[in-house]
C-alpha cells in the first residue's frame, strides 16, 4: 500500500474464545472480495482483531467497516440464539 493507505484497526472483545474464531471465520469471504484494500483478521483468547489497510476512499472505507460490523452482529446473534 502506498502513502494514501488508510489504517484501521478494530478490536471486538467476545464473551468467550469460541464465538470469537466464528466471528474470525464468518468474516473470511467478505475478506477476499476487496480491491484496493487488505483485511487481516486474527483471534487472540476472547479478542478478534480486524486491521484494514485501504487505499480507498473514506466513504468506501466507511462501507466496509458497516459491512463488517453488520457481520459480527448477525453471527453474534445467531451465535447467541442457538447457545440458548
Amino acid at each position: 500500500m502506498n502513502s494514501s493507505t488508510i489504517q484501521t484497526k478494530i478490536i471486538i472483545r467476545c464473551s468467550n474464545e469460541n464465538i470469537a474464531k466464528i466471528i474470525a471465520k464468518g468474516l473470511e469471504p467478505e475478506n477476499k472480495e476487496l480491491t484496493k484494500t487488505e483485511i487481516r483478521t486474527k483471534t487472540e483468547a476472547e479478542t478478534v482483531i480486524i486491521n484494514i489497510e485501504s487505499e480507498s476512499s473514506i466513504s468506501s472505507l466507511r462501507y466496509t467497516i458497516d459491512d463488517i460490523i453488520h457481520s459480527i452482529s448477525v453471527i453474534e446473534n445467531v451465535y447467541n440464539s442457538v447457545d440458548n
